[in-house]
């Protein structure tokens, strides 16, 4: 039995004692929870059946004042051609392109991406360098692409790295 499963047989045991009780509140008490939540589960399940007693799972949020995804790939970008910098001296190169973006902007981008550090940078650069050669062979096939290398997979920094954003697309807007 799973967590699931398990939750939705205590919600239902919630249940069953208050009908064996006949008293809700000395149920609730029992059971460490309001009546109000339990009127709430009550009716779910009343409504929707026993699935409806399960956990319902959440979408992560997209903040409004995140990064817009064509900065963060003109960042991964430059990323890519300067793994060196740091996020002040690339905000900076970035600047002088005539691109307006900041430090924390910069280094935010590679906190979700897992490039904090330069070590994971250079690793980074190395799995996609590695996956371009790929690339380039005729007899590999696009599912190749999408898993990381057998010599790279046994870095934490590369595995940390975000492989899905980069698409097609972005990979060929990489220098050459």
């Amino acid at each position: 039995m799973n967590e699931k499963e398990r939750l939705i047989q205590a919600r239902l045991g919630i249940l069953a004692l208050a009908g064996a009780l006949h008293n809700v509140a000395r149920a609730c008490k029992l059971a460490g929870l309001s009546r109000s939540q339990f009127y709430a589960m009550k009716k779910a399940y009343e409504t929707y059946g026993k699935d409806a007693l399960a956990p319902s799972e959440r979408r992560k949020p997209r903040m409004p004042n995140r990064t817009p995804p064509e900065i963060e790939e003109r960042i991964l970008v430059n990323t890519y051609q300067y793994q060196k910098f740091s996020y002040i001296r690339l905000a900076r190169e970035m600047k002088t392109k005539g691109m307006n973006v900041s430090p924390a902007m910069v280094r935010y981008v590679w906190q979700r991406h897992g490039l904090s550090t330069q070590s994971a940078r250079r690793a980074w650069v190395r799995l996609l360098d590695g996956r371009s050669r790929l690339s380039a062979t005729k007899n590999v096939s696009s599912e190749a692409l999408d898993e990381p290398l057998q010599s790279e997979s046994n870095q934490d920094a590369a595995s940390a790295v975000d492989g899905a954003y980069w698409t097609e697309g972005v990979r060929e807007s990489l220098p050459k």
